[in-house]
C-alpha cells in the first residue's frame, strides 16, 4: 500500500477556505498569509491526486473530491485533538480547564447549579467562565481559541464550522419605555409593535440573527422599524428607559435585569429564542459530554 504523507494543518487549512469562503479570510483566521494557504492547499491537491477547491463569482467553492476530504479530514482533526487531551490527562491525572463563554443574563438560572454538579462528579475539572456581551464576541471566543465552547442564542447565521447542540426555548418579552401607550396591557402581539422603533446591536451582526431578533419582516409582510443600536442589554435598556423604542428579549432576560422604570411585556405570537451550547467542530474538549449531560438534567430539574 502506497504511504501517505498528510500532515494535519493541510487539513486545517482545508477547512478554514471551506469554512471562510476565501483564501484571504482563512489566512486571517489561521494566523498566515494568504500565499501559505494557498501552498498548503496545493500541497493536500498533490496528496490527493485531484483539485480540492474551485473558484466561482460567489467565492471559493470545494469539488466533489474536496467535499470528500472536508468531511473525512473533520474526523481526523477531532480524534487528533481529542488525543492530545486524553494524552494530557492520562499524564498529569487532571484535565484542561473548561473554558465557557457566556452572557450572564442567559445562564444565571441554572450554571451555578450545573458547575456544582461537575465538582462532584469531576473534582478535578476546573470550569473558567469568559463573559462576554454579543453574538460577534463569543463566536470570536470560540475562533480564537480562548474558549471550548459558548451558551448561546440561535440562530448563528450560516457558519459550518460548529456543532450546535439546542438546550432551551424561552419565550421573547418586550420592554417599554415609562408612559408607553402600551404598558397597561397584559401581553402584546408583534402587530401591537408595527410603529414602535426596536433598539438592538445590528452591526457586524448576520443578516438573518438581525431579521430574527428584531422580528423583520414582520408575519403581514411589513418591515420592522429599526432603532438606535446598542452593543449590551444595558444600553439596550438605557435606550428603552429614555423612550427611543422598546426591546425584544428573551424570558430570562426580564428577571435578570431588573429596572425601576421599564415595563416588561410579554410577545405572545413571536417564535421563541432557543439558547444552545456550541463548539468548534474539530476542537472537542473531553469534559464537553459530561457539560452536555449535566447541562440537560439541571435544565430538565428547573
Amino acid at each position: 500500500m502506497r504511504a501517505v504523507d498528510l500532515s494535519l494543518r493541510l487539513l486545517q487549512a482545508l477547512d478554514a477556505v471551506a469554512a471562510e469562503g476565501s483564501m484571504t479570510r482563512a489566512a486571517r483566521t489561521l494566523n498566515l498569509t494568504q500565499q501559505a494557504v494557498s501552498g498548503q492547499i496545493r500541497q493536500l491537491e498533490r496528496v490527493v491526486g485531484a483539485p480540492l477547491l474551485e473558484r466561482r463569482p460567489t467565492g471559493i467553492e470545494l469539488t466533489a473530491a474536496g467535499q470528500v476530504v472536508l468531511k473525512q479530514g473533520a474526523a481526523l482533526l477531532s480524534s487528533a485533538r481529542t488525543m492530545v487531551a486524553e494524552a494530557r490527562l492520562a499524564a498529569t491525572g487532571r484535565p484542561d480547564p473548561l473554558r465557557i463563554a457566556f452572557k450572564a443574563q442567559s445562564t444565571a438560572h441554572f450554571m451555578p447549579a450545573v458547575e456544582a454538579a461537575l465538582r462532584e462528579r469531576a473534582p478535578d475539572l476546573e470550569l473558567r467562565p469568559i463573559s462576554s456581551h454579543t453574538l460577534p464576541d463569543e463566536i470570536d471566543a470560540l475562533i480564537s481559541g480562548r474558549a471550548d465552547a459558548a451558551f448561546l442564542w440561535l440562530p448563528i447565521g450560516d457558519d459550518p464550522r460548529f456543532t450546535i447542540h439546542p438546550l432551551l426555548p424561552e419565550d421573547r418579552w418586550v420592554a417599554l419605555p415609562p408612559g408607553h401607550r402600551l404598558e397597561s396591557r397584559t401581553s402584546l402581539s408583534i402587530a401591537d409593535l408595527a410603529d414602535v422603533p426596536v433598539v438592538g446591536p445590528r452591526d457586524g451582526m448576520p443578516p438573518a440573527v438581525v431579521d430574527f431578533w428584531f422580528i423583520d419582516p414582520r408575519p403581514d409582510g411589513t418591515r420592522a422599524h429599526f432603532g438606535p443600536q446598542a452593543r449590551t442589554p444595558e444600553e439596550c435598556l438605557h435606550l428603552v428607559a429614555a423612550g427611543h423604542g422598546c426591546w425584544i428579549a428573551p424570558a430570562s432576560t426580564v428577571t435578570y435585569f431588573a429596572h425601576p422604570r421599564l415595563t416588561w411585556l410579554p410577545l405572545v405570537d413571536a417564535e421563541p429564542n432557543v439558547l444552545a451550547l456550541i463548539w468548534p467542530k474539530h476542537t472537542v474538549h473531553p469534559m464537553l459530554p459530561l457539560l452536555v449531560e449535566e447541562t440537560r438534567r439541571t435544565l430538565t430539574a428547573v
